[in-house]
């Protein structure tokens, strides 16, 4: 059993320690958050040390991998990339739910959490770093690129593709055979009929443009 530490100690950081104690494959050996004091418990586990230690908080711990569990896709991929930076030697762990539901010929990357009730189907090519919320399912033939992210209750019909960072939010619909370019927000609720581009914000029903988006802006909590 590998020796685990969780990178993100905020709602996000309590879910994947659940998936992970769900699954039994790894021990969890502490959190790392620059914004908990040491000694802080997050869901039974310590804090014990900053995101930016990851080589150190390893050493102190005998971890042999990390998964970073951050919401936010932008803040994933950056903590991802310092902590490989960091710790070179240590594996990007990926976490599934034991009641998430993975084809058998589909691809996950490393370091993606699929939480309880996600379903990755035939054919799909999940990339690294990627989040599947609760209920989240992507359908054949889908492909979700680096750190990207479906939330809660989000569902995508076949041959869908979506871009790195991008964000489709809790509860949306994505029929088949569209495309979302990358740094894209699909707000909560919407449904997407047709191909959004890259870096912009799209909601309602049907789904429509509604602004430019720059890369790395904050979207969650915003509907």
């Amino acid at each position: 059993m590998s020796r685990l530490l969780v990178v993100g100690g905020s709602g996000q950081g309590r879910q994947v320690i659940d998936a992970v104690r769900a699954a039994g494959r790894h021990e969890l050996v502490g959190v790392l958050d620059r914004a908990l004091a040491p000694g802080t418990v997050v869901a039974g586990v310590p804090v014990v040390g900053s995101d930016e230690a990851v080589a150190e908080a390893a050493r102190a711990t005998g971890a042999d991998g990390f998964v970073v569990a951050v919401g936010d896709n932008a803040a994933r991929a950056a903590a991802t990339a310092r902590a490989v930076a960091d710790a070179p030697t240590l594996a990007v762990v990926t976490v599934a739910h034991p009641a998430a539901t993975v084809a058998a010929d589909a691809v996950v990357g490393p370091g993606s959490i699929l939480l309880a009730g996600s379903v990755v189907a035939n054919g799909c090519v999940v990339g690294a770093g990627v989040l599947l919320g609760i209920n989240a399912s992507l359908d054949h033939d889908g492909r979700l690129d680096d750190h990207a992210s479906l939330g809660p209750g989000a569902a995508t019909g076949g041959h869908v593709h979506i871009g790195a960072r991008s964000a489709v939010g809790l509860g949306a619909a994505v029929i088949q055979g569209v495309t979302i370019g990358e740094d894209t927000v699909v707000g909560a609720g919407a449904v997407l009929l047709g191909d959004v581009p890259a870096r912009v914000v799209a909601y309602g029903v049907p789904a429509r443009v509604a602004r430019p988006r720059a890369p790395g802006e904050p979207y969650l909590g915003l509907g």
